[in-house]
């Protein structure tokens, strides 16, 4: 799937001034990239009979139709340009059904303001719902609203624990964001070098260039015991499947 719009969310500057400033990009994201909202290249126009096939099945209450129709409809391939409006409908319904990606995607919707006003509230409450089915694009997403306080009480200690669920379900840019709080030591999450370089590690295998130049800073002063401590850890972590 493509990058969108190259929208930038960023960590909470109270987070000790560690700042992630990261491009949002689509579900499907590409490894050390955060989560945007949606496509924006124009396609050809799908056959006449797929639309048609897609939105009977759509209309009978078919989530993963409504799904793939709000997709169609995104991508431009329904009109051959872009029809946010359209869009959101059908990720609206799918959503409300309960289809974890048309929850994720509505609330990059509403995030952004496409298809209708921009609703953070509405944002973070759907976000929630994804996060909880265990999409870790939506769980990455939801702690930085946490983290920032849009849309939602701000939350440092509740944004953590769904970092660490994205970063689990091997969300580069989360396992990035773990490093940056264990190496400063935020709210309920202490200062730990250790950590900061296990998930710092991690996250550099993944290609995130950005948590690569971090990793000398966590290195520096660490002897050659929490090294290896944090090795092993990395090592344990790994045992976990973490993956791009």
């Amino acid at each position: 799937m493509a990058v969108g719009f190259g929208e930038r969310m960023a960590i909470s500057a109270g987070l000790l001034g560690l700042c992630l400033i990261m491009p949002l990009a689509m579900i499907g994201f590409q490894s050390g990239q955060a989560f945007a909202q949606s496509e924006t290249a124009q396609q050809d126009v799908a056959p006449t009979f797929i639309v048609d096939r897609y939105r009977a099945k759509a209309d009978a209450g078919d989530t993963g139709a409504q799904f793939r129709l709000a997709i169609l409809f995104e991508r431009g391939a329904v009109t051959g340009s872009p029809d946010y409006d359209q869009a959101a409908v059908w990720f609206e319904r799918a959503a409300a059904a309960g289809h974890g990606p048309a929850q994720f995607k509505r609330a990059l919707y509403y995030q952004e303001g496409l298809g209708g006003q921009k609703d953070l509230s509405a944002a973070a409450a759907l976000y929630r719902q994804a996060a909880e089915q265990g999409l870790g694009e939506a769980q990455f997403n939801l702690a930085l609203l946490l983290a920032e306080g849009q849309g939602v009480a701000k939350d440092v200690s509740g944004a953590i624990r769904w970092y660490e669920q994205a970063a689990f379900r091997g969300v580069t840019p989360a396992m990035r964001a773990l490093g940056l709080l264990y190496m400063g030591g935020v709210a309920n999450t202490p200062q730990d070098r250790i950590e900061a370089w296990a998930w710092l590690t991690l996250a550099t295998e993944n290609g995130d260039t950005k948590a690569a130049g971090l990793l000398p800073d966590v290195t520096d002063g660490m002897d050659k015991t929490s090294l290896e401590e944090a090795s092993r850890l990395a090592d344990a972590y790994r045992q976990l499947r973490l993956r791009p």
